[in-house]
């Protein structure tokens, strides 16, 4: 299936560098390997796993601009969990169960590669925990971004405009000149486009994505490069 080019213009008004969101998009998300951890950790808490659930999704917003580490802290003293070790236990198998999953899709690190290869620049924006930046540095992706957003770091999250902004800022290009890739998580997209940046759905049969989008939708990641044909960010 060839990449969809609808509301895409180019030419002279041609991207100069794509921004990618990492869970679901560079990297695929396990959603099974999640509700396992996820009964692993009540069971370290020694609590019911539907009980741990819902006090653990109840924080998802605040969770991603804070400490991982705070946020399992929190979560045992709202269940009145007194288990020594809880915290270190939960932390240890997050840890562990991102570790496991991040595997970056296959044409991910090649088309990075590509990118820069062909002069665009590339970012990484993301709505993430605190352990996640770490796992980016021990990965097949590290090094491969110009600029690196994590949600944990800066205190902001998507589809929070200022967020969008911090990433065109380090990237020095104009939103208009930003393409940005991602699988429509926490309406990231529609914030995406509200900043002025061109937004892409990924939209490879293994996420969620949002229905009511009606932009331009691609299949892989190296239909990035079709997006954007041949010519570099310097070129007329």
């Amino acid at each position: 299936r060839k990449a969809s080019r609808r509301t895409i213009t180019l030419g002279a008004m041609a991207p100069r560098a794509v921004i990618f969101d990492l869970w679901g998009t560079l990297v695929p998300f396990d959603f099974d390997l999640e509700r396992r951890e996820l009964v692993a950790i009540a069971d370290a808490f020694g609590v019911a796993p539907g009980e741990f659930k819902r006090e653990w999704r109840s924080g998802y917003e605040r969770r991603l601009v804070s400490d991982l580490r705070g946020s399992f802290d929190r979560v045992r003293r709202s269940l009145g969990v007194t288990r020594a070790g809880a915290v270190d236990e939960a932390w240890r198998l997050r840890i562990e169960m991102h570790r496991e999953m991040f595997v970056p899709r296959e044409d991910a690190v090649a088309t990075l590669k590509e990118l820069h290869a062909r002069g665009y620049l590339t970012g990484l924006l993301t709505n993430c925990s605190s352990e996640v930046p770490e796992l980016v540095a021990e990965s097949p992706l590290a090094g491969l971004f110009d600029v690196e957003i994590y949600s944990c770091s800066v205190g902001l999250r998507k589809p929070e405009r200022a967020i969008y902004e911090l990433a065109a800022n380090g990237l020095g290009v104009e939103p208009r000149l930003c393409l940005y890739i991602g699988d429509g998580g926490d309406d990231e997209l529609s914030g995406a486009r509200a900043f002025g940046m061109t937004a892409v759905l990924l939209k490879p049969g293994d996420t969620q994505p949002p229905e009511e989008w009606e932009g331009p939708e691609i299949t892989r990641i190296a239909q990035v490069l079709e997006l954007l044909g041949e010519r570099p960010r310097n070129s007329p």
